[in-house]
């Protein structure tokens, strides 16, 4: 990926540059500036619009414009980190919309091996939300998520992976347990809220407690407007 980024880089500088003296010659001296200006807005666009448009997009559900938004950003980007942080967070999107397969195979163009923390942590925790989501062995999901809070113990929707993971397995006290802890850090996202919500209520019914079950479906609801 390394020599990709840095021939991105490159490329990119090199247009930014001659794009306002091929201007310039075209329609004459006044189009410096405007080629200069259309250069530095482009490159704005690129680096600060770009990625957090797409982080928007997915906190508010727009999962497919928020799935291009990352494979734009990885397929431009100058660092190899910025690519991966982009294909982590696309396969994320993926997971979200419920294209596991696709989630799968953009998960795998990433060798675990040489990710730093940050980045195994993501892509472990996509992984056993990918598995949770196939129905395929929930242990095997149980044994993914469990590595990443051991990494990372304090964010929220990895402890939410891991209550659905605890749920699939049948150890529910420990999975209502979970999902209770994870307002300890404070407010979290509506869409995370909502999801909590709708586990503990799946939680409660499984011990029988349908009053305790109602109240969390009234409360996803509520959170999910």
């Amino acid at each position: 990926m390394a020599a990709q980024n840095v021939a991105r880089a490159v490329g990119w500088s090199a247009g930014c540059v001659v794009a306002p003296i091929l201007l310039g010659a075209m329609f004459g001296p006044r189009w410096i500036g405007v080629g200069a200006a259309i250069s530095g807005l482009a490159t704005l666009w690129l680096l600060l619009w770009l990625p957090r448009s797409a982080h928007t997009a997915f906190q508010v559900g727009k999962l497919s414009r928020a799935a291009r938004r990352y494979r734009v950003i990885a397929m431009l980007a100058f660092t190899s980190a910025r690519e991966r942080a982009a294909i982590l967070s696309r396969a994320g999107c993926e997971i979200a919309a419920g294209q596991r397969e696709r989630a799968e195979e953009t998960l795998g163009q990433l060798d675990l091996a040489t990710l730093d923390v940050s980045e195994r942590v993501v892509w472990l925790n996509n992984r056993a939300c990918a598995v949770l989501d196939a129905g395929d062995d929930a242990s095997s999901a149980l044994t993914f998520v469990e590595e990443a809070i051991v990494l990372r113990p304090d964010v929220p929707a990895i402890q939410h992976t891991r209550a659905r993971a605890l749920l699939a397995v049948g150890r529910i006290d420990d999975a209502i347990a979970v999902l209770d802890a994870m307002r300890a850090g404070g407010e979290l996202t509506p869409r995370l809220e909502a999801e909590r919500c709708k586990d503990l209520a799946t939680a409660w019914e499984r011990k029988g407690q349908a009053e305790y079950a109602d109240d969390y479906r009234d409360r996803a609801r509520l959170v999910a407007r």
